[in-house]
């Protein structure tokens, strides 16, 4: 029934399916790309950045420097390679501020002391602000882009993120205010 099931995508057998699941195996790197997979993951959980973490800035930063290749190409400016430099020495700063809040977290993290405590919950929370503010900033530029390529000024999309963000907020004041009023539903202020 699995064979059957797999036929219908393309697989002559299972071996066919693992193969194209694990294609190292093909080429005799099954060890390799399993110390290879070891050792980053290693390096990331070291430096406090979660694999999905890791794939999301990786994500990120793709869509934002293909995005950005294709906002370019419709201004009709060619590829300059300064820009793709640019865009690695931004992914540098993001990775060297993530893990100085990281290091600064771990060295805190074991202490029985309680100032020290406090800094490790402090840098931990400062970690998590970056790791948001990267998202945000990162989703800004894209929309950027995505609005460029679709003919629009640069700032529709983002303006519009923003502005549903705005009335996000302004709802949940609301609900809040209501929560908060008394039995006649008058605010409590």
């Amino acid at each position: 029934m699995i064979i059957k099931l797999l036929s219908t995508y393309g697989f002559s057998s299972g071996k066919d399916f693992l193969l194209s699941l694990f294609p190292s195996f093909k080429y005799g790197s099954e060890r390799i790309a399993l110390a290879l997979s070891t050792v980053l993951g290693a390096v990331a959980n070291f430096l406090g950045l979660t694999p999905a973490l890791v794939l999301a800035m990786f994500i990120a930063v793709l869509v934002e420097t293909f995005t950005g290749r294709r906002a370019s190409k419709k201004r009709g400016e060619p590829f300059e390679s300064y820009k793709f430099s640019r865009c690695i020495i931004k992914v540098f700063i993001w990775v060297a501020i993530l893990y100085i809040l990281h290091s600064f977290a771990m060295e805190m993290q074991d202490s029985s002391n309680v100032v020290y405590q406090l800094g490790y919950y402090f840098f931990v929370i400062l970690k998590l602000v970056t790791m948001v503010y990267f998202v945000i900033e990162y989703l800004t530029s894209i929309l950027e882009n995505l609005a460029e390529i679709e003919g629009k000024p640069k700032d529709t999309l983002v303006n519009a993120m923003w502005g549903m963000f705005k009335d996000f907020r302004l709802r949940m004041a609301g609900l809040l205010k209501k929560k908060g009023g008394n039995k006649d539903g008058d605010s409590m202020e």
